[in-house]
């Protein structure tokens, strides 16, 4: 009888570590998974060409984004852009490769 009870006792400690556990692999950290932000002006070529659509920090650095991403600015216009870096871009070396995350016009 004694045996069967502690038996008992162990599967209920092991089953609270287990959902301890789980649930802390769970939890999402406030670690925000590489996306990045920063200020900036949309430069557009007018081109076809690689490279043709670009966002120029205020820090220096440069973005080369998707047309589909920024069709609603114009040259100049400043924004904010939330941003994951994919890498350099092999065509234009040093600027960046990138998803935009969120962007949006300042003044």
């Amino acid at each position: 009888m004694n045996s069967e009870k502690s038996q008992e006792i162990e599967k209920l400690v092991l089953l609270g570590f287990l959902f301890m556990f789980l649930f802390s692999c769970n939890k999402k950290d406030d670690v925000d998974d590489g996306i990045k932000q920063g200020n900036g002006k949309v430069w557009l070529s007018g081109g076809l060409w690689h490279c043709a659509e670009q966002i120029h920090f205020d820090n220096g650095d440069t973005l080369v984004v998707s047309i589909d991403e920024i069709i609603t600015f114009k040259t100049d216009d400043r924004v904010n852009v939330k941003y994951k870096e994919l890498g350099i871009n092999e065509f234009c070396s040093p600027f960046i490769d990138c998803e935009i995350i969120e962007i949006k016009k300042v003044e």
